[in-house]
């Protein structure tokens, strides 16, 4: 055999030279945070205590928890190969070390927000590893589509990827202040607590780098983001609008019996009215970068306000 048949074919790009110094003190400060305030899902959650209480619960209230809390898995596993690409995007594209390292800690966080999470579905009486509905495994892997993340840059995209942290933490502060016990309460104000840190990443980000971009790039990164949210994360993720009839039904009931009963879980009105009032805040907060959002008919109705109207005619 040809010994250039046992070699690997795919060559990646030259990792070298390694970038030492800090360039970015607001985002090492990030990792510093990252260290100081690192938990541990298997021992910082009493999980024996936490089943016993849930326990008591009828076994329909235990099945919709459970569904819920294994989407909510589902939700942070999908973060972790979006992290993995950033990173390898990071290091091949010679970033700084604290960029690098910022997107290390982003993986090792979302990996404990899943742990959480299938650990709390699992004290509610199982863990469900894949979606009970086949709708759902069509959506899933559109969470984080490699062909859309690489037409935008690295920081670009990054960047619009927090807008979605900022979305999923307003959503997640409802459901701390709806859970009921204990342990379910602490998970989520621990992973609220790290997503709170990638806010901010995205936040420096973008003041440091969406004036470099030019009125197509802002454009695009709208659009993306845009696409995103009603592509796929309006399909029983951030909020249930966009499912089929039948399997809105179903898992609006389930979700609303999860939130009836305090186990971290939020109410399908209550969802569409936070993501309508994240959404605004979120358009606030990059007017002054001129990015244009285009209007999200499911969340904001059909038409754009002037503002929005009058960026997408440039």
């Amino acid at each position: 055999m040809d010994a250039s048949m046992l070699e690997e074919t795919i060559q990646n790009p030259n990792p070298y030279p390694i970038i030492g110094e800090l360039q970015y003190q607001d985002v090492w400060n990030l990792c510093q945070q990252a260290r100081e305030l690192a938990w541990d899902a298997d021992k910082d959650i009493d999980w024996v205590a936490l089943k016993d209480e849930l326990s008591i619960l009828p076994e329909e209230v235990r099945v919709a928890g459970a569904e819920w809390w294994s989407l909510r898995a589902w939700m942070e596993h999908g973060a972790t190969p979006y992290g993995a690409e950033r990173y390898r995007q990071a290091v091949y594209e010679h970033l700084p070390f604290e960029i690098k390292q910022h997107v290390a800690n982003f993986i090792m966080e979302e990996l404990r927000h899943h742990e959480a999470s299938f650990r709390i579905a699992d004290a509610l009486g199982g863990y469900q590893p894949s979606p009970r509905s086949d709708y759902f495994k069509l959506v899933i892997p559109k969470f984080h589509d490699e062909k859309e993340e690489k037409q935008m840059s690295f920081y670009a995209g990054m960047a619009v990827n927090t807008l979605f942290e900022q979305l999923s933490g307003e959503l997640l502060a409802a459901r701390y202040r709806n859970a009921r016990f204990d342990g379910i309460k602490h998970a989520c104000k621990l992973i609220l607590r790290d997503e709170a840190r990638h806010v901010q990443f995205g936040r420096i980000l973008m003041k440091r780098f969406f004036d470099q971009l030019d009125v197509e790039e802002k454009k695009m990164l709208g659009n993306k983001f845009a696409g995103k949210l009603r592509g796929s994360l309006l399909n029983g993720v951030y909020a249930v609008v966009n499912l089929p009839e039948d399997e809105r039904k179903r898992s609006s009931h389930a979700r609303a019996l999860a939130a009836e009963h305090g186990l971290g879980a939020t109410y399908p009105d209550e969802e569409v009215e936070i993501i309508a009032t994240a959404l605004q805040q979120i358009r606030d907060d990059i007017a002054p970068y001129d990015v244009p959002i285009p209007r999200i008919p499911e969340i904001e109705g059909e038409t754009d306000p002037p503002m929005q109207r009058a960026a997408a005619t440039l």
